[in-house]
């Protein structure tokens, strides 16, 4: 599977609830890989119904039939970033939601493509494509939403 990327995926009035939702989380303190030192944060939402029925809306538009293992929302503080690191899983989908889209990083893929932060796309790809999430340039918090799945 290629990189995939779709933009404008929700209406903006679900997107305002869904950035509503994110500052009712509860967050832990997470890295890429267990080795790292860049700390960022997670919060694991795979019972939340808005997070499952998010997931359901975006199989059922871009035409995908793999099985949810799980989804938790990334959030990265001012000047953090991941490493290079695989899914678990065959398929991930990524979402951005967050309102300011300028100097968030956006994700950097092993080949080199680079998918910038926008506000509203959605990236599909393969778990085993090693891929990072760029540093975080803004002064807000980037926040990124994802679905690990089987085929």
């Amino acid at each position: 599977m290629n990189i995939k990327v779709f933009d404008n995926v929700l209406e903006n009035s679900f997107l305002e609830f869904i950035r509503e939702e994110l500052n009712m989380l509860t967050w832990v303190i997470h890295r890429s890989e267990n080795t790292d030192e860049n700390l960022f944060f997670k919060s694991v939402q795979d019972n939340l119904f808005t997070h499952r029925f998010l997931y359901d809306l975006f199989c059922k538009k871009y035409n995908l039939s793999n099985k949810l293992l799980r989804s938790y929302v990334n959030c990265h503080p001012p000047q953090s970033f991941g490493n290079f690191h695989r899914d678990d899983g065959d398929i991930t989908l990524l979402f951005y939601p967050d309102k300011n889209e300028k100097n968030k990083g956006g994700t950097e893929f092993e080949d080199g493509t680079k998918v910038e932060f926008k506000t509203n796309r959605l990236i599909i790809f393969d778990a085993k494509i090693s891929h990072k999430a760029n540093i975080n340039l803004s002064n807000e918090i980037r926040h990124s939403i994802a679905w690990k799945t089987l085929k």
